[in-house]
């Protein structure tokens, strides 16, 4: 190949440097949104891995239902070779000045497993210093740096202090709880967490510690979501079982020794009493009867429980893998089709190319060439074109798009900011689609170009013959029709590929815009529709047990008092191999007839309602999903603290937001062998002002019993602020869509106007105005636009319910409809850019050369 040959090939790249730039930005697209979407949760596995690495994360933990003591840890420092330990001791409390339920949690001197990360101050130094769960400044705003935090809660609960009040110097965020919102059940209160209190050692009273979490060392290079860490966390469970086990029995007689030494002295006094007294002497006689109770009592003390867990177990954990892998599960649809579009706009376009070039390779074949410095040409220029756009947009994408959705993913997560990383077998597949896109297509089409004479290669190949359409059939219209319309109708059909790529590449584009504009409707129809339509009261109050007079007196007398629903209200948990456990509100309304005005329970798509039954429970529609359970079946319930229990599914309801369980009272009693205890009430205000709310809570709280008053609005702002940030992902979906829209129809109607230059410049010469021309084109892309808006609407409602499934969280469902405003909003960006593009042409067409374009090749 010589010089000069190589300096054409380069000169004809800058003659159509539109075309070469249309075809690198296509691949550029492509290439960007693949590579940078199948990144992104390999990027979040990673950052999460890095992070449990380098807080060291526990990987087990354990508790026993009797506290655990130096006993099991110095069990555990037999193994120091193969595991690390800390004891943690805690309390929950229910703050009775604040509403709310938190864990205070002693921090060990030095932190082995669980390591805090600061995110602003410093951690305590002194024992009236205090630094909270960052979670605990977003519920509680007034909360800063140097502000004074006080433990307030129930006589009891006080009483197990050594140090109530304290100074915060600093928030942090541990790695047991990697989700912004839940920090996990608890008996106290509520029934859920809201954050964690970490103070210095000695706070607490107690005695034995609460849990002792564990860290396998085998585990520390092992990724944590991982087949392998999975096997391995297996054996190391039963490992720590084995060597725990023995551990019960000695707690056992640990503690009835210390209970029987309790008794020694009453022992000692009966037996000098049955020395000194009749056998039936009164005094005798009832010591004797104290002794043989207290007696009973040592002998009644059992093995404590021990109770192993996880990580995964800890909140957020799993379902953080699960959100990584559902963007893994969307890289491999999404992308694809997106870059399926780009593949189709290169093939047409090199296509045309090839077509173009006809004449130079017919004098280059005459002058000689080999087929192989003909088709070099192509190559360069094609290859050319997917490096480049194959380099930028790896470049863009794997730094752009991960980070960008693992931001809007922030907002549920406190894991820090990921570091991107280059996937090569990604990489290498986007580099392999783009050459196959060009270099492929300009192989093919130049097999049967490379086979001709130079002769005929020389000669313009023969337009397509007009051919007599079906319309024309139906004489009545087609001779309404005018010379124009009739010419549009023709030229539509006569040029076949050309419709079908222009219509097919509209269509995926319109279908990636329904597809974000219809997630921003998903999103924004959850909080609507849950809280305005099929949740009606304001507030749930709980207490610590059944309501007293003092209690009812207090509700119904509150100045926003509009009406209340008894019912028991308690946390459970429903697990399954393969799914991560769900924790689940269970509840029994005192009057079941009565619950259709606090909860509306209904088909999704009939809106029929349900009634609750002596023969089973009704259940939310999630929880139906992830468990794949349908009427008729059961589910395994969990209640803390009792064994699991199979309840039967009635119904299957509307819901979104968390997991529920509705029953009768007498199907409860039937599963669980009690009455339920109404421990809770929904109750409907006649205002929902945040002021008065927080008023009406405050003076139900100072009334003994009552633990807590939840107000809906707060649960609602609470909830679904970490929705916005979504947006940011539906942002992606409708500006990527936009461009690839306007890329693809500036190159089609590119293609198509340089394919029928002579003809326009015909039509220009014979007396045409410019806008008269322009418009000649225009029908065309107007109808084929039109068509391609229409089949879009089909691929968009599929795609978006695609992505529905794979995208929704374990706690969350979107609503599946898309409203018909996206359905407008997407046709209309998709005709503006038409019509940008044909405004580009129109500008194009005024300076059209006839004489240059009309001038024989023969």
């Amino acid at each position: 190949m010589t010089t000069v040959y190589l300096k054409a090939i380069f000169r004809e790249i800058w003659a159509s440097k539109a075309r070469f730039a249309s075809i690198l930005l296509i691949i550029f697209l492509g290439v960007a949104f693949y590579t940078g979407i199948r990144a992104t949760g390999p990027d979040m596995s990673q950052a999460a891995h890095d992070y449990y690495q380098r807080q060291r994360l526990a990987t087990n933990s354990v508790q026993s239902t009797m506290g655990l003591t130096s006993a099991d840890t110095q069990a555990l420092a037999k193994h120091k070779a193969v595991l690390r330990y800390q004891s943690a001791k805690y309390v929950d409390v229910n703050q009775l000045n604040d509403n709310r339920v938190v864990r205070v949690s002693e921090l060990p001197n030095k932190q082995r497993l669980n390591r805090l990360r600061v995110v602003s101050g410093r951690l305590p130094k002194r024992a009236n210093e205090v630094v909270l769960d960052n979670h605990a400044r977003k519920l509680q705003p007034k909360l800063k740096l140097g502000s004074t935090y006080r433990i307030d809660s129930t006589t009891k609960l006080n009483q197990q202090f050594n140090r109530r009040t304290f100074k915060v110097v600093g928030f942090v965020n541990s790695p047991r709880y990697v989700e912004n919102i839940s920090r996990g059940v608890t008996n106290v209160g509520k029934g859920t967490l809201d954050y964690v209190v970490y103070t210095r050692p000695d706070t607490l009273k107690q005695t034995v510690a609460t849990r002792i979490d564990v860290q396998f060392k085998n585990l520390d290079h092992v990724a944590p979501y991982s087949a392998t860490y999975k096997r391995l966390n297996k054996q190391n469970t039963r490992q720590l079982k084995k060597w725990l086990k023995p551990q019960a029995a000695k707690r056992q007689q640990s503690l009835q020794q210390r209970a029987a030494a309790k008794i020694d002295p009453l022992k000692q006094t009966v037996a000098q009493l049955q020395t000194q007294l009749p056998a039936n002497a009164p005094q005798l006689v009832s010591l004797q009867a104290q002794l043989k109770k207290a007696q009973a009592q040592v002998n009644a003390i059992e093995k404590p429980t021990y109770l192993y867990s996880d990580r995964s177990d800890n909140p957020g954990y799993t379902e953080y893998h699960e959100n990584t892998q559902r963007i893994v599960a969307l890289s491999t649809v999404f992308p694809l089709f997106f870059i399926a579009i780009a593949a189709l706009i290169c093939l047409t376009t090199m296509t045309r190319m090839v077509e173009e070039l006809r004449l130079q390779m017919g004098t280059l074949k005459g002058l000689g060439y080999s087929n192989a410095a003909i088709s070099a040409e192509f190559m360069i220029y094609g290859g050319l074109a997917a490096l480049l756009g194959t380099f930028f947009g790896v470049l863009f994408g794997v730094n752009f798009f991960p980070r960008f959705i693992a931001q809007a993913y922030g907002s549920m997560y406190n894991l820090p900011a990921i570091n991107v990383q280059y996937l090569w077998g990604d990489i290498g597949i986007a580099l392999a689609i783009a050459l196959l896109c060009t270099l492929g297509t300009a192989l093919v089409v130049l097999r049967v170009d490379l086979r001709s004479l130079p002769a005929q290669l020389l000669q313009p190949k023969a337009p397509k013959a007009g051919q007599t359409l079906l319309l024309e059939r139906w004489h009545g219209l087609w001779r309404r029709l005018s010379f124009n319309h009739k010419i549009t109708l023709r030229n539509l059909f006569r040029y076949k590929q050309r419709l079908l790529m222009t219509v097919l590449g509209i269509a995926g584009c319109m279908a990636m815009m329904i597809t974000g504009f219809g997630l921003k409707d998903s999103i924004g129809d959850i909080s609507v529709k849950q809280f305005n339509q099929l949740w009606h009261y304001d507030a749930i109050v709980t207490r610590s047990g059944q309501e007293t007079k003092a209690q009812q007196r207090a509700l119904a007398d509150a100045d926003l008092y509009k009406g209340s629903l008894k019912l028991r209200s308690k946390q459970v948990t429903v697990k399954q191999a393969g799914v991560a456990e769900q924790t689940v509100t269970l509840n029994v309304p005192a009057k079941p007839q009565q619950l259709h005005k606090f909860v509306v329970l209904r088909d999704r798509q009939s809106h029929r309602g349900y009634q609750l039954g002596q023969t089973g429970a009704v259940i939310d529609e999630k929880l139906a999903k992830l468990y794949d359970v349908q009427v008729g079946d059961s589910i395994r319930v969990k209640p803390a603290g009792q064994a699991a229990k199979r309840v039967k599914v009635a119904a299957i309801a509307e819901n979104y937001v968390n997991h529920f369980i509705y029953m009768s009272p007498s199907y409860y009693q039937q599963v669980f062998k009690r009455a339920p205890v109404y421990n809770s009430n929904l109750v409907q205000l006649t205002s929902t002002n945040e002021k008065r709310g927080n008023a009406f809570a405050n003076q139900l709280l100072k009334q003994k019993g009552v633990v807590n008053v939840t107000l809906m609005k707060t649960e609602r702002e609470t909830n679904f602020k970490m929705l916005d940030s979504m947006n940011l992902v539906v942002l992606i979906f409708v500006i990527s869509a936009g461009a690839l829209a306007l890329v693809v129809l500036y190159n089609l109607t590119n293609i198509n106007v340089s394919e029928r230059i002579r003809e326009l410049s015909t039509i220009k010469v014979l007396g045409f105005y410019d806008g008269e021309v322009t418009m000649y084109i225009f029908r065309e892309n107007l109808i084929l636009t039109v068509l391609g808006i229409l089949v879009g609407c089909f691929f968009g409602n599929w795609l978006h319910r695609y992505i529905l499934t794979t995208a929704e969280t374990n706690a969350l469902m979107f609503s599946p409809d898309i409203h018909w405003l996206s359905y407008g909003y997407s046709a209309l960006l998709t005709m503006a850019f038409s019509l940008l593009v044909m405004w580009v042409m129109h500008r194009k067409l005024k300076h059209v050369n006839m004489l240059d374009a009309l001038k024989s090749v023969d």
